[in-house]
């Protein structure tokens, strides 16, 4: 009973303060696509022609855009090409088995050759699964079937996507090359920026490339300049795979975030949402009005700090930074300098040090600061009463600084936790009162 008591009241503290919130809500904001860009493009190639490998994915490589190969499993794909493709961060994907319109097979064959292709290339590509299809001839299958092995398809009905796609099972693309409506690097300009003033999402469809014998061949010199005019524009065009931009759109539209804490000098907030973290992994950008006060910030995720910057947008300030979905707790770190400096230019603490936690009580989530005056091999863990270890927050070498990692005990029962530091000679505890 006073457990309970002591929770709600914990709560409503929480909810008072402003620390509860449901979905994206200000001061937060999601980025529409990775980076706040104004359009995602996505260039995805169909059936295995000889040139995607020999000339496309070299060429994506040097622009450092990613591109999605749809292949056909009974056309001989190149499979050691296509994990070199893989390895440079491109995705291959499904165009069935043997390259049938879908629409006019049983479901039993629908369900072979959804099935099969899926299959065949998870077994024959390591490091991604294969996640999303290509109708063959723009004839959509039994979509209640392609749901069972795909998240997303791809369509082809000619038109750019808006911010979210009406049918994540027949998405649009546009057919490019000879046969196609995109035939020039003006055309492809012209699409793009088209994507940008709707804030949309532009899939081009392509096959041939060069004098390769594919369908309605494109001239490589041409889808050259149309990405040189993409790179030329990176804060307005978003260039990724199919599966990615499709991951982001559906994270993004899931997220929540709540501030868990905050303090004059440090903010923690956790994001949630109820999708498979297994198979949504693209990272989320999110920005923040910067607090008042504030000139600058740098952010934690569990205990790594990950790339952030500040932004101005029209008269407001804004710290900008990507995060992992279901990956931890986010801290948001106040850097107490003029101008913008890294997390290195902090003082270094006299004294090894460790912190307790904030906020204690908690639910889920908890932060613990510790301080290092020199370069340390240190070890934080977290155990239970019985003194069996739940969580290694961190075991390796850190240089002198100030520090903060999180416990997530969200896959543990309320209780007391110990919290323990062990740096050269140094050996310190904190109790964690967890209150579910």
């Amino acid at each position: 009973m006073q457990r309970s008591v002591l929770m709600t009241s914990f709560i409503l503290l929480l909810f008072k303060e402003g620390l509860f919130s449901q979905g994206i809500v200000a001061p937060y904001e999601v980025g529409t696509w990775q980076g706040f860009r104004t359009a995602a493009i996505s260039y995805t190639f169909d059936d295995n022609c000889t040139n995607q490998l020999a000339i496309v994915v070299p060429m994506f490589n040097e622009y450092d855009f990613k591109l999605t190969l749809f292949t056909v499993i009974n056309w001989g794909p190149n499979w050691s090409g296509l994990q070199n493709a893989v390895s440079h961060g491109h995705e291959v994907a499904s165009h069935t088995l043997s390259h049938p319109s879908l629409g006019t097979l049983s479901d039993s064959l629908q369900t072979i050759e959804l099935a099969n292709s899926k299959s065949s290339i998870d077994a024959h590509i390591t490091g991604q699964k294969c996640v999303t299809l290509a109708y063959p001839n723009c004839v959509v299958g039994n979509t209640s079937i392609v749901k069972q092995y795909y998240f997303a398809a791809r369509g082809c009905s000619g038109v750019i996507e808006g911010r979210t796609p009406g049918n994540f099972m027949n998405i649009s693309s546009i057919i490019c090359g000879a046969l196609g409506s995109i035939k020039t690097s003006a055309d492809f300009n012209s699409r793009a920026n088209s994507a940008a003033s709707s804030n949309g999402w532009c899939v081009y469809l392509l096959h041939g490339i060069d004098s390769d014998g594919g369908y309605s061949p494109l001239s490589s010199d041409t889808l050259r300049a149309g990405l040189a005019y993409l790179k030329a524009n990176p804060d307005k065009f978003w260039v990724a795979s199919f599966g990615t931009v499709a991951k982001y759109i559906r994270e993004r539209n899931a997220a929540s975030l709540s501030e868990i804490h905050a303090t004059n000098d440090t903010i923690t907030v956790l994001e949630s949402d109820t999708l498979d973290p297994a198979l949504y992994n693209c990272p989320l950008t999110i920005r923040r009005a910067l607090p008042q006060g504030w000139s600058s910030a740098y952010v934690v995720q569990k205990s790594d700090t990950i790339a952030s910057q500040i932004v101005q947008v029209d008269s407001n300030r804004y710290l900008m930074f990507d995060i992992l979905p279901d990956n931890g707790v986010i801290t948001l770190i106040r850097i107490r300098t003029t101008g913008l400096k890294s997390q290195k230019s902090l003082t270094f603490p006299s004294s090894i040090g460790l912190r307790q936690n904030y906020p204690n009580p908690f639910n889920p989530a908890t932060v613990i600061g510790y301080e290092l005056p020199i370069t340390s091999n240190i070890s934080l863990k977290v155990y239970d009463l019985l003194g069996q270890e739940v969580a290694t927050l961190f075991e390796g070498v850190r240089k002198a600084g100030r520090y903060e990692a999180t416990f997530d005990g969200s896959r543990f029962a309320s209780g007391v936790y110990m919290c323990q530091l062990s740096a050269d000679n140094f050996v310190g505890v904190k109790k964690l009162l967890l209150l579910k």
